[in-house]
This record gives structure tokens, C-alpha cells and sequence, in this order.
């Protein structure tokens, strides 16, 4: 039985990912975990904390997760398995642990429209901590919907595929689903296309035949715009990237790179690179 997690802090972005994750999971016939967390904040000043603070707050957010539960489990008229953890600490860290325990097919977290890809993977203090989580990260954008994943893209820079792509758990997670699948090469530089590019390309396509993957290059600059342009063109519903460990988005130029995927409706999944 598939597992998904999804996090939630109760705000609109969130709940619609929630929303998302519980579609995804009575789809696939699998279990949901909804997670709050409580977090403890990092200078004393930032909360007035009173003798019994940690402990209200975490009765409040296990009755607001607790009706949270009831009202997805009434919507999914009772076919769905949710659980709901309510855990105190950092968000990352306690992210970390539920996934160590249940071995998630996807953790599932909410994107506010405006909030560019880069913040989110990168920037937030969040989430720089979860981009190191081993299993994959999907993230919702506020009002996205999931209505099942038929049109797939992979973005790639087609560098070193055979060690920093994990071609099994790609290959795992897309079949679950067999949509079309495109791969999109980027590159700031034209004379990048080269026979190196080619062979990393026939690579690439063989991991991946199961799909029959068609490729579509994209050259030059402002590449974040306009990877997001195509998303939307082909309306993509989903994006996967793999986060590097010296950054995927070093692709991109710094004016535009807190572009990416500001204001299309695609879900994106981060698989991180082997």
C-alpha cells in the first residue's frame, strides 16, 4: 500500500494540498498521513511562551487536524485509510522522521502562487532541509486539482544522467501512472549541444523507454521563463526535477531564476539525484 504524507499548517495553500494528496491516494488505492507540526521557535522573543504554551498548542492542532480527518474521510465517503500526527519540533526534522517511518510514496506540501521555485527549494528554511529528504517531494500550487497525471516532463540538463538521475525510483514512481513523457533538455549555451549531450541523450531515452519519451531542447536564456511557458502550453500535470547537489537551478540566470513556475498550474516533483 502506497503511503503519502502531507503537511499541513491549516492555511488555504496547504489544505488545497492536502485536498490534492487525498485525490492522489484514493486513486492509487494507498494511505494518507496528514502532519502538523508545532514548531518551537528559534529565539525566545519570537512568541511569548507561558508554562503550558507547547502543550495548547499542540491540543489545538490535533483537534484542528482531528476534524481535518473527519471532513476528508466524510469526502472520500470512508474508502480512504488517514492517519494524522501531530508532532512538535522543526518542520524538516520531524518531516525526516514520520518519512523514516513510513517510507513515503510522495510527501506533499502546498505552493503559493508567487512563491518561485527557487524559494521553495532552496530559499525557504523549510525546505532546505527537506530537499535533502530522500523520497520524493511534491508540491502543489494553490489551485491546482488533482484529476490523474497523463502528461509528464522531465527537466534535465543532461549532465552525468547515468550517476546523478535514479533511474529506478524514476521509473517506479512515472509507472504508477503511465503518462506520455517528455524530456526537456536546457542549456544557456548552444555549442552545449554537443556529442557528449547526445550520448548522455541515448542514454537517458533507454532508462526511460518503457514511456517512449520524445525530447524537446530548449537553448539560451531565460530559461525559467520559459520552461514555465511550456508547462503551461502543454499543460503538464506534473514537472519533475532533480535537485543536484550543487543546485539545479544554477541553470538558470539569477534576474530569472525566481521566475520558475510562478504562475502555471503544474504540480512539480523533486526526486533528488542519486
Amino acid at each position: 500500500m502506497k503511503t503519502i504524507i502531507a503537511t499541513t499548517d491549516f492555511t488555504p495553500t496547504s489544505l488545497n494540498a492536502v485536498d490534492y494528496a487525498a485525490d492522489m491516494a484514493l486513486a492509487l488505492k494507498g494511505r494518507l498521513i496528514l502532519l502538523n507540526v508545532v514548531e518551537i521557535p528559534m529565539a525566545a522573543s519570537e512568541v511569548t511562551v507561558t508554562e503550558n504554551y507547547f502543550e495548547e498548542m499542540t491540543d489545538l492542532a490535533g483537534q484542528d487536524l482531528e476534524n481535518l480527518r473527519s471532513g476528508l474521510e466524510a469526502r472520500t465517503e470512508g474508502k480512504l485509510d488517514i492517519s494524522s500526527r501531530v508532532l512538535l519540533g522543526t518542520v524538516a526534522a520531524q518531516i525526516k522522521e514520520v518519512s523514516d517511518d513510513y517510507q513515503p510514496f510522495a510527501i506533499v506540501m502546498g505552493k503559493k502562487t508567487g512563491n518561485s521555485m527557487e524559494r521553495i527549494l532552496l530559499g525557504s528554511s523549510t525546505l532546505t532541509s527537506v530537499k535533502h529528504n530522500p523520497f520524493p517531494i511534491l508540491i502543489v500550487p494553490e489551485r491546482v486539482r488533482f484529476q490523474g497525471i497523463h502528461k509528464v516532463a522531465l527537466a534535465c540538463d543532461l549532465q552525468n544522467v547515468t550517476d546523478t538521475i535514479p533511474f529506478k525510483l524514476l521509473n517506479d514512481w512515472i509507472s504508477v501512472f503511465n503518462p506520455t513523457l517528455e524530456i526537456v533538455h536546457l542549456s544557456k549555451r548552444e555549442q552545449d549541444f554537443n556529442s557528449l549531450d547526445a550520448t548522455e541523450s541515448v542514454v537517458l531515452e533507454k532508462h526511460l523507454s518503457k514511456f517512449k519519451p520524445t525530447f524537446h531542447f530548449m537553448v539560451g536564456d531565460k530559461l525559467a521563463e520559459r520552461l514555465n511557458l511550456y508547462a503551461l502550453e502543454k499543460q503538464l500535470d506534473l514537472l519533475i526535477i532533480i535537485p543536484k547537489k550543487h543546485g539545479f537551478l544554477a541553470l538558470f540566470d539569477k534576474k530569472h531564476s525566481g521566475d520558475i513556475i510562478v504562475h502555471n498550474n503544474t504540480a512539480i516533483l523533486a526526486i533528488h539525484a542519486s
